[in-house]
């Protein structure tokens, strides 16, 4: 599942590239001349003088943007800004300004060098202003987008940077295998129609973009590789090795597998039901580094520690289940549809051992409104026995910590293309039980430059 994005753009790449000129091409293909082919085949191209309806903020530079295209060079940056509070309920009524800015250049290197079928990525992050917010009493992080690099305070990393070689076996019939190394975005690779998006496209809290089972395993930013095989257009087996270590803020070259590594594969399996695309996801992670459940106290800030000592294990694990359905359908990745997400985890070694979600999502809820993004949500994620049993109950209230319950809802108006306001509401019964259930509304303004 998390490595889906990137298979699904090589896909796209190659279908189009295939069609186009009936035969494989002597270059490497551009995933940009493929997603525009795609626009260009339903929408008239807008006008690039026409402040209002293009599609980054300034536009095409004089000519520049469009010849570095050419040239194999596309970039993008985005800017987002995040505004939350508790209304009621939770341990405190905070409110907290953040943001971050993003940039990501992407290189058809078949163009760039004459290395014909290779790919680079190479992303920024500038993260700003206060933390992220807490005080609901609840373990998912309610910004998504502000978890990473740090969840406070100012901070620049290189969060991906890495290589994809295309090996084509029938580009006709959209077959292929894509291998890609370097350093790895887990957010950025959760690539969905109804939800995913990082946390500044779709839903904001985390429990509706991936579930934190996986983090145990699979870190948030690390290195590694990965292989993909494409049939049919669309992602079929994917398998990743990867440093069980979180690497946002250091280059984790040093100490490279040092201390185990993490392995998860996934199958997708694509359908159509009642005449609709759907889509089932299944998908495991595996690490040989040792944990116990505490390791993640720091992170979502249960005080006190355990009353009983536990010793680190290796072996963690954790699956899960994906379901897509789409209900309204217009055109490839253009609708609205059903969504539902099935998780597991060890006990001994995760702090989250259940974890599932509903929810209903995509663009286009009106008519008038095709490129509006809409969606809401139920998530409940349960705590390991093992966590719950040792935690000192002195520190909560002598009550034992329960499954959290979460609720979401946004809307995202786009003003313009570039320019888009969210409007975000989250009502989250948390893991202490003592807390009364927090109201959550937020706002998220983000641009694309």
């Amino acid at each position: 599942m998390y490595f889906a994005k990137r298979a699904f753009v090589i896909a796209t790449v190659v279908l189009f590239a295939s069609s186009v000129c009936g035969q494989e091409p002597a270059a490497s293909p551009s995933p940009q001349s493929a997603a525009g082919s795609n626009v260009a085949a339903t929408t008239p191209a807008p006008d690039p003088e026409d402040f209002w309806t293009r599609e980054t903020m300034t536009g095409d530079w004089g000519g520049t943007r469009s010849r570095w295209k050419e040239k194999g060079i596309e970039l993008e940056f985005k800017l987002s800004n995040f505004v939350q509070g508790i209304a009621s309920g939770g341990l405190s009524n905070d409110t907290e300004y953040n943001g971050k800015f993003e940039m990501e250049w992407k290189f058809d290197l078949g163009k760039v060098a004459g290395w014909n079928y290779w790919q680079s990525e190479i992303k920024t992050e500038v993260r700003w202003s206060g933390p992220l917010l807490a005080g609901t009493g609840g373990i998912n992080p309610t910004n998504t987008a502000v978890i990473s690099p740090q969840a406070d305070g100012e901070t620049v990393a290189i969060t991906a940077l890495n290589f994809t070689r295309l090996i084509p076996v029938d580009l006709k019939k959209g077959n292929l295998y894509a291998v890609s190394f370097g350093r790895f975005n887990l957010l950025d690779l959760i690539d969905e129609d109804f939800f995913g998006g990082a946390g500044t496209e779709k839903f904001m809290n985390m429990a509706q973009i991936g579930p934190l089972t996986v983090l145990r395993e699979i870190p948030l930013v690390t290195n590694g590789a990965s292989f993909a095989y494409i049939k049919g257009g669309e992602p079929f087996i994917t398998v990743a090795v990867l440093d069980p270590n979180d690497h946002t803020l250091d280059p984790g070259l040093d100490d490279l597998f040092a201390d185990g590594v993490s392995i998860s594969p996934g199958i997708n399996f694509p359908v159509k039901y009642w005449g609709k695309s759907a889509k089932h996801s299944f998908s495991g992670a595996v690490t040989t580094k040792k944990f116990t459940p505490f390791d993640f106290i720091r992170q979502v800030v249960i005080p006190g520690p355990p009353r009983n000592p536990v010793e680190p294990k290796r072996g963690s694990w954790s699956v899960n289940y994906v379901f897509r359905q789409y209900i309204v359908e217009r055109g490839k990745r253009d609708g609205w549809g059903l969504f539902t997400n099935v998780a597991f985890a060890n006990k001994d070694t995760s702090p989250i051992t259940k974890f599932f979600n509903i929810g209903l999502g995509g663009n286009g809820l009106f008519k008038s409104r095709n490129r509006d993004e809409f969606g809401v949500a139920y998530a409940f994620s349960d705590l390991s026995r093992v966590l719950k049993d040792n935690i000192d109950l002195l520190t909560i209230g002598n009550r034992t910590l329960q499954a959290e319950h979460q609720f979401e809802a946004f809307y995202n108006f786009h003003i313009t293309p570039w320019l888009r306001l969210t409007g975000d509401l989250q009502i989250i019964r948390g893991i202490r039980p003592a807390v009364d259930t927090a109201v959550v509304p937020g706002a998220r303004l983000v641009m694309i430059f």
